[in-house]
């Protein structure tokens, strides 16, 4: 079966059966779970998969963290959980809105989304009009929301990562030629100002971290000109921009050979096909996730690829992971804790592959209610000779 069909299959069985519980007296937990899965563009009105043997890349981010969901409720029901979950596809024409005034989303306990923008927000706000947890399971944000305590982000916030990162950086490497390279820009404003923050103290600077801004036609040469021959350099990357972020990392590949360099950049540089270059071999890439797979060596992670791609023909991204792995512990602790659960975030017991921890945050120091719970395990990643490491 191809992945298309796959798709096709695996959708029309849990929307014409989105039910994983069995007959019981006692009541079953019920989860609403929502994720792009785009069916009204995918299927035409008679049904037919449109796209052939062929899945359209926007389709594939929801469809895998559907598919991973999908994977873990089969092994909370082999485990004797009983689970009411229903699908719900944010790119159908039916608003969040028009389905909470249907109904469809009274008696949920629980409310899982892979959700960004419009759509995390509107959610939120039902979450917290309906008093329903509602775990944010992709989105890195938290949409400015406040006094929501129903809110869980997974993802954590950029702020969480440099941190992190920032953390990581004074601890290891404080005696090294540290230099930021960003753009003019607002955007990359707010990251230094994130590191000027975290680096301030009644003294001064406790990093000496120089700041070079760098034009769009930036060369090698022009971040030659701030490195030491001499010391090792580590080189921050002060940008989210991709364009940016892709033309510093080449740039550092030319300038390995002449200059000791380690490379810290940002959290969206997993996946970036620019880190496997040959040039790059001999230079340490940092970066922060809060994702680690150790791959084949881990047992599970080798036995969920070889079931995903037994039923699916494709290899399984880190959303099909993320899928399984919020699905896997949100289905536990609502089973076990409902109306306690934000009190269990951080239960150990139902871990997969990722260290959660869920914290209460708090806008004002004197506020009891927290605005919402956020995930602040950050995991910092170096990639280095074909290798990919967890360095904390």
């Amino acid at each position: 079966m191809t992945k298309a069909g796959f798709l096709f299959f695996a959708l029309l069985l849990f929307l014409t059966n989105t039910s994983f519980a069995q007959d019981s007296a006692a009541k079953i937990p019920r989860i609403a779970f929502f994720a792009p899965l785009y069916l009204d563009s995918a299927f035409d009105a008679s049904g037919n998969y449109r796209f052939g043997k062929s899945v359209p890349h926007y389709i594939n981010p929801g469809l895998d963290f559907y598919q991973g969901a999908a994977l873990a409720l089969d092994s909370l029901d082999k485990e004797g959980l009983e689970l009411d979950v229903q699908v719900h596809d944010t790119r159908h024409k039916t608003s969040v809105y028009k389905l909470a005034d249907s109904g469809a989303l009274n008696d949920v306990d629980l409310i899982i989304g892979a959700v960004s923008g419009s759509e995390y927000l509107d959610l939120a706000t039902i979450a917290r009009e309906k008093q329903i947890p509602f775990v944010s399971a992709t989105y890195p944000n938290d949409g400015g929301i406040s006094g929501n305590p129903f809110v869980i982000i997974v993802n954590s916030k950029l702020n969480t990562h440099l941190q992190a990162i920032y953390n990581y950086v004074l601890r290891n490497l404080g005696t090294s030629n540290i230099v930021m390279f960003r753009r003019q820009n607002a955007a990359d404003d707010r990251v230094t100002e994130v590191f000027k923050s975290l680096n301030a103290s009644s003294s001064g600077q406790v990093l000496n971290i120089k700041t070079n801004i760098l034009n769009t036609a930036f060369t090698p040469e022009n971040v030659a000109t701030s490195l030491d021959k001499v010391r090792e350099n580590v080189i921050i990357c002060g940008s989210l921009d991709e364009l940016f972020s892709k033309k510093l990392i080449t740039a550092v590949g030319t300038l390995a050979a002449t200059y000791k360099i380690k490379l810290v950049g940002m959290p969206t540089w997993e996946g970036y096909r620019e880190l496997e270059t040959a040039e790059l071999k001999t230079v340490p890439v940092i970066y922060s996730s809060t994702f680690f797979n150790p791959g084949e060596e881990h047992a599970w992670s080798a036995d969920f690829s070889q079931k995903y791609a037994r039923l699916t023909y494709s290899t399984p991204s880190e959303m099909a992971f993320r899928g399984y792995e919020v699905m896997y512990l949100f289905g536990h602790l609502v089973t076990q804790y409902n109306d306690a659960l934000p009190e269990h975030l951080s239960d150990k017991n139902y871990r997969v592959l990722t260290d959660f921890d869920f914290k209460p945050i708090h806008w004002s120091k004197n506020s009891t209610m927290p605005d919402y719970y956020e995930n602040k395990r950050i995991y910092i990643l170096q990639q280095f000779s074909d290798t990919l490491s967890k360095l904390n």
